[in-house]
């Protein structure tokens, strides 16, 4: 993979790539966080989901040949690999380690996408698509008192964007759940206390 990639860096709001563009290249997320977000017609625009780390971005629409469906941006300084479609292609079908990864990161995004259907459609209130999204982001962060922390990688209006809600809204929502001790915050590390709460407000 080193022989045929290209490691770059990017800093913050750099855009890896724009939802309609032609796809020529994937790009292996190797440090750093970015938020993809898609846009409609009418030019209104949701995040769909923030990514670190051992992401694989663009592969699904290059192995489909077609175009982005998504716009990327760095949430913070990153380090990409970068490859091109046709040594992408051919590392695929010599080498069965890289066609086993390549499943794996497709089945990560059909995951992904089940979580942004399941955060946006079962809860049935706007605080339940937050504490739902609060629980996503944490999922894998745990320390040995059972709670969780993130460094909370959106503002109050991009958050907003992913739970289909306003930003008063998320607003409220946040300053309730510090108020219950569902959540704390140092700084921009946000720590669930109560994650069983949450998950019971969230409702799926």
């Amino acid at each position: 993979m080193e022989s045929v990639s290209i490691s770059t860096e990017c800093p913050r709001g750099a855009t890896f790539f724009r939802q309609g563009d032609r796809c020529d290249a994937v790009y292996i997320l190797c440090r750093g966080r970015v938020k993809l977000t898609t846009t409609s017609r009418e030019g209104r625009t949701m995040i769909l989901r923030v990514v670190d780390a051992g992401y694989v971005l663009g592969l699904s629409a290059i192995l489909s040949e077609g175009i982005h469906e998504v716009t990327v941006e760095a949430l913070e300084p990153c380090q990409v690999r970068v490859i091109n479609r046709r040594p992408l292609m051919e590392m695929l079908e010599k080498y069965r380690e890289a066609s086993v990864g390549a499943a794996r990161a497709l089945a990560q995004e059909c995951c992904s996408g089940f979580n942004e259907v399941r955060r946006i459609a079962l809860p049935a209130s706007p605080a339940g698509r937050v504490a739902r999204l609060l629980l996503d982001w944490t999922a894998e962060k745990s320390n040995p008192q059972c709670t969780k922390g993130v460094a909370l990688p959106l503002t109050h209006e991009e958050i907003a964007s992913m739970t289909s809600t306003s930003r008063e809204t998320v607003t409220r929502t946040l300053s309730r759940f510090r108020r219950d001790n569902l959540i704390t915050f140092k700084g921009v590390l946000l720590t669930v206390m109560q994650p069983d709460a949450l998950e019971r407000l969230s409702a799926c």
